[in-house]
């Protein structure tokens, strides 16, 4: 028999109480209409953290305890490989999101680059989905990874990717930054600092992130169609790590001597810095790099990183979960713009 509201015996003497309708039921819980009679009337296609949470506002709008205090919560899973800046600055926008948001249930797994095979990442993609109502994700491109976000959007759970790119997994959405015209910005700005002399350029990398590729991708672009007098003679990975790029770049100066500039479009700029200052290169080569944190605001601060191309991070935080409770309250998701491209130098880093 289809849900009703109904009148109960127990109401006060004069007075009459109803059950909550259904459409006050998803106004409560933040759920479509259509989800909330599927619940009620016992039919399937529903996830049991849904059917849990449709039953505990139908206790509390009829005056009964709730027995099941994080049942209401939407479960969301952060999940990131990179460096480990990034993971604690991501870890770190998710953590205040969430201080302000009781509505939402936050977690966080970080491994750092390289630190996990592919179709081991990709397990653990599909094994945290079981357990949440969506998934937020910063992970390398490739064909595992893909594979197992598609099979979780398949069952139903929503996928954002923020900051990096899986554009074939058939994810949610994207939120963050063009990275293209973040690497775009990157050379137009390395130009200008070297006053448009000629001379050689150090590209640093890491791994197949979506990101990194794209940034690459514009740095080298308007390179070569405004400023040809500037090449990129070397690509040096730095593994995300600040030894490792430290190693490579101490390595790549030695052999080929100093390059006019330096863009770093991965983690390690610890390591960049490093090896300039150890080859007395800290005030004659250029250094650009990505992502605003603790590390690069100390070497902004002391003149050996000259910009960060950096966005914001916890913008895009908020992005991304508002984009996967607006597809669990079975509402059309909008296009997400771009974020801003933020540029930062020692005097606007704090």
């Amino acid at each position: 028999m289809p849900y009703s509201p109904i009148i109960t015996a127990a109401s006060p003497p004069g007075k009459t109480w109803r059950a909550p309708t259904i459409r006050e039921l998803a106004q409560a819980t933040g759920l479509g209409t259509a989800t909330v009679d599927r619940v009620l009337n016992n039919r399937g296609g529903v996830r049991e953290a849904t059917r849990l949470k449709v039953h505990d506002a139908l206790a509390r709008l009829n005056g009964r305890p709730v027995e099941v205090a994080d049942a209401i919560q939407t479960k969301i899973a952060f999940l990131s490989e990179a460096g480990a800046s990034f993971n604690r600055s991501l870890e770190d926008a998710m953590t205040s999101y969430g201080a302000a948001h009781p509505e939402v249930a936050c977690s966080f797994t970080g491994v750092e680059t390289g630190s996990i095979e592919a179709p081991e990442l990709a397990g653990l993609i599909e094994r945290l989905a079981e357990h949440v109502d969506g998934l937020v994700l910063a992970v390398p491109d490739g064909l595992a990874i893909s594979r197992a976000v598609r099979a979780v959007m398949a069952r139903g759970i929503p996928v954002v990717c923020v900051t990096t790119d899986l554009p074939t997994s058939n994810r949610l959405a994207y939120v963050g930054s063009d990275q293209t015209s973040a690497g775009a910005t990157a050379a137009y700005l390395m130009a200008r600092l070297l006053c448009l002399r000629p001379g050689k350029l150090l590209l640093v990398v890491s791994a197949p992130f979506r990101c990194q590729e794209e940034r690459e991708l514009g740095f080298r672009r308007v390179l070569r169609s405004e400023f040809p007098q500037l090449e990129v003679e070397e690509r040096v990975s730095s593994h995300d790590t600040h030894e490792q790029s430290y190693v490579n770049v101490r390595d790549y100066i030695r052999e080929f001597g100093a390059p006019a500039g330096i863009y770093n479009v991965a983690a390690g700029n610890v390591g960049v810095a490093r090896a300039l200052r150890e080859a007395g290169l800290q005030d004659e080569v250029v250094f650009i790099a990505h992502e605003l944190n603790a590390n690069s605001r100390m070497l902004l601060e002391s003149s050996v990183l000259d910009l960060v191309i950096g966005h914001d991070l916890a913008r895009e935080v908020a992005l991304s979960v508002d984009a996967i409770t607006t597809y669990l309250r079975q509402e059309s998701v909008p296009v997400i713009s771009p974020t801003e491209v933020c540029v930062f130098t020692k005097y606007n880093c704090n």
